[in-house]
């Protein structure tokens, strides 16, 4: 019994392709209004980045709602004031840099930079956060 072979029919490159349909995202479907203030419908990373207060510093600065407001480094949220006890506590710079292997050194000498310019402010935030020991008995 012969077999017949098909001949591949030749198909035209508009045939391969999967058609394209940009897709809106469910925020922009649901609600319009939050096109143009969030594009693709993605929040960002801090919801409140209109609220940012930039300092002079450069790697620091306040968001409303991270951390208490607090000045923290940009892009964590890891305080000024956590810089400032590590390094009350003895921790060197080498230290801070190897348990916190995202920071680098030009942030943590800046949070440090930082204390020195607003020290009365760094030292109220560490009042306030102190955490009393209890006595066990």
């Amino acid at each position: 019994m012969a077999t017949k072979t098909r001949k591949a029919r030749k198909r035209n490159v508009k045939d391969t392709r999967a058609l394209y349909k940009p897709r809106v995202a469910r925020r922009a479907r649901l609600a319009p209004k939050y096109g143009p203030q969030y594009p693709n419908g993605r929040w960002t990373t801090t919801r409140a980045t209109d609220q940012i207060i930039e300092t002079e510093h450069l790697y620091i600065h306040k968001v409303p709602g991270v951390v208490g407001g607090e000045p923290v480094i940009k892009g964590t949220r890891i305080s000024v004031r956590d810089v400032v006890e590590w390094w009350r506590l003895g921790w060197s710079l080498n230290e801070m840099l190897e348990n916190f292997p995202h920071l680098r050194l030009a942030q943590v000498c800046d949070a440090l930079g930082y204390f020195d310019d607003h020290r009365e402010e760094i030292l109220e935030y560490i009042q306030e956060n102190h955490v009393f020991e209890s006595q066990v008995t």
